[in-house]
């Protein structure tokens, strides 16, 4: 009970201090065993914590894995989401004028690969939250297979208002890659794509030992995470 309510300090710290991680530092001091240093908005340690407890759920877990998936939106057009990618690469291109924001043939790696069941996982820091990335959820029909909350990540979008012009398209190309990572997937047979706020939770706090953090991990991701058959949460 005491770890759990640690966690739950931790939790609305999060949410209060969204992307600041500085209220209260004696809550986060030590966490990031990793390079020794405060728990950040871009904490190395948080997205160890989360290898560890994928690899110990699912007994597999590959990082920065790359597919042999076309970055083109032609690659798609006979598949069920060629309309929905035609309109989006369209439409990011209206949005500021930056039309040429494809630069890579392939859809760039993934932060963390389950093979089975098939799915990855998405890490995402504040800059993944832009308005090119708010353009482009907003074209996701609503009954479209995510996981995570669509509204939550379009309110984020809003929020936060990320700005990287370095290069002046960057953030057109990181709303695309996105894109083609929570669509693309499903059209080889994935699971729905996982999406975690960075700012959301002090990723680090966890132990993958503890089954009481896995529980509570489990539950900040409202079952999101697709089920092992083997071996699971439950």
């Amino acid at each position: 009970m005491v770890r759990q309510a640690h966690h739950e300090r931790l939790f609305l710290q999060a949410h209060d201090q969204r992307g600041i991680h500085s209220a209260h530092p004696e809550l986060v001091e030590g966490l990031n065993v990793l390079n020794n240093n405060l728990h950040s908005a871009h904490c190395r340690a948080c997205k160890e914590r989360v290898r560890e407890i994928l690899t110990l759920v699912y007994g597999e877990c590959r990082v920065d894995h790359s597919f042999p998936w076309s970055a083109q939106p032609q690659a798609y057009e006979n598949s069920l989401v060629g309309d929905l990618l035609q309109k989006i690469q369209t439409e990011l291109g209206n949005f500021r004028g930056h039309r040429d924001f494809i630069k890579s043939a392939q859809v760039p790696p993934c932060d963390f690969y389950i093979s089975d069941p098939p799915f990855i996982l998405e890490f995402d820091e504040s800059q993944h939250f832009s308005r090119p990335r708010l353009v482009a959820l907003s074209l996701y029909p609503d009954q479209i297979d995510v996981g995570f909350s669509l509204s939550h990540w379009k309110k984020l979008c809003r929020e936060i208002d990320a700005n990287d012009d370095q290069p002046f398209d960057r953030d057109e190309r990181r709303a695309w890659y996105d894109t083609l990572r929570d669509l693309v997937p499903n059209q080889y047979g994935f699971k729905p794509t996982v999406r975690l706020y960075a700012a959301d939770y002090p990723w680090c706090s966890f132990d993958a030992r503890s089954d009481q953090d896995l529980d509570i991990f489990r539950n900040l991701l409202a079952d999101r995470l697709p089920r092992r058959l083997k071996k699971s949460f439950s």
